[in-house]
């Protein structure tokens, strides 16, 4: 009895934890479709600007190196002026804070314009929080507003940073509930190197201004602006989430549900350079393990570690900063049951 017991309160923490884990990301695109694709045929919704410069897939996508949607599909060019798009999150919520993540290559740029923000469920006006590009004094930079405040006026918060154009940053817009009236917070993250794994001090904010917080968040959206003012740049590997660390987390896309078996399946390319991906299938929820080896044993790269309901998963491996040769991955789940499974596989980096 006690053994069932056991087995039962382990199987509700196991789900608990995976319901938290996936929870924490609301929105994941990489934009993996056919170039001159609409965002339209793909789940987005145009809410002004009509049928002018309709956003679509471009190619090719961005690369960035330590973030799980790096060198995934293609990208989406942002022109002036044109069409305007949102997608729904998978979760609408009016506390804590939401960071909306993306690799950014501006091409050109003007006095300011808004790229990318936050909407309310059911709004298309409210831009609760707002990133700008603008080219000053010959350099790029990137401000965020809040609510009804535009990147004209003293709310607005630039970088002081000189940043170049046709060069990929990462950025990442948060926006912060915060009890109260006019206390929600907005702050940015521009990165050019190293993605921390755990939350830096943002580049700019966090403000705070009474433009009106926003009621909820439950879209993001992509804007093009007048044609005087917006930039032109490409925009990719869009995620929301909850927090910091699953910005960073290693799942790319649960691919079916409830699998009959485990199964680690075969990298594919391989050989690859320099990025792969590795599926696997949990036919139980439980806690998996994925780790890469190089022909010595040693550990290279911990890809995740983290608790998931049955399905099917993938993640990328990518091998940019190891040296070509044969090296192995690992699985190890721990199901909810209690049964434990583990595979290894090999695969060839062949720069």
């Amino acid at each position: 009895m006690k053994g069932i017991l056991s087995a039962l309160i382990l199987f509700f923490v196991l789900l608990l934890q995976a319901n938290y884990s996936e929870s924490q990301i609301l929105y994941n695109e990489n934009f993996n479709y056919t170039a001159g694709d609409s965002l339209g045929a793909h789940g987005w919704v145009s809410f002004s600007g009509g049928s002018t410069n309709v956003l679509s897939v471009t190619t090719p996508g961005l690369t960035y190196t330590g973030y799980p949607g790096s060198g995934i599909g293609n990208a989406v060019t942002v022109n002036a002026p044109g069409q305007d798009a949102y997608t729904s999150l998978s979760a609408i919520d009016s506390s804590n804070s939401f960071y909306a993540a993306a690799m950014i290559n501006v091409t050109s740029a003007q006095a300011g314009g808004l790229l990318m923000a936050f909407l309310p469920s059911t709004s298309t006006t409210f831009y609760s929080g707002r990133l700008h590009a603008r080219l000053s004094g010959g350099n790029l930079g990137f401000g965020i507003t809040k609510g009804a405040a535009t990147d004209t006026t003293t709310a607005g918060i630039w970088t002081t940073a000189n940043y170049s154009l046709n060069t990929t940053y990462f950025v990442v817009l948060k926006y912060t509930f915060v009890e109260g009236t006019g206390n929600d917070q907005v702050s940015l993250f521009v990165l050019s190197f190293t993605i921390p794994t755990t939350e830096p001090t943002p580049t700019v904010g966090p403000i705070t201004y009474p433009s009106g917080d926003a009621f909820n968040l439950g879209r993001v959206a992509l804007r093009q602006g007048t044609s005087a003012r917006a930039p032109v740049l490409k925009i990719d590997g869009i995620r929301v989430t909850r927090s910091w660390s699953s910005i960073l987390t290693s799942i790319v896309n649960q691919t079916s549900t409830i699998p009959d078996n485990f199964k680690l399946s075969q990298n594919y390319p391989n050989p690859f350079n320099p990025s792969t991906v590795i599926s696997f299938t949990l036919p139980e929820a439980g806690l998996a393990v994925l780790k890469v080896y190089d022909y010595l044993g040693r550990e290279v790269s911990s890809l995740i570690n983290n608790s998931f309901s049955a399905g099917t998963y993938e993640t990328k491996f990518d091998g940019s900063g190891l040296s070509s040769g044969v090296y192995f991955y690992r699985l190890d789940v721990t199901g909810s049951s209690g049964s434990n499974y583990s595979d290894s596989k090999k695969l060839i980096l062949n720069k």
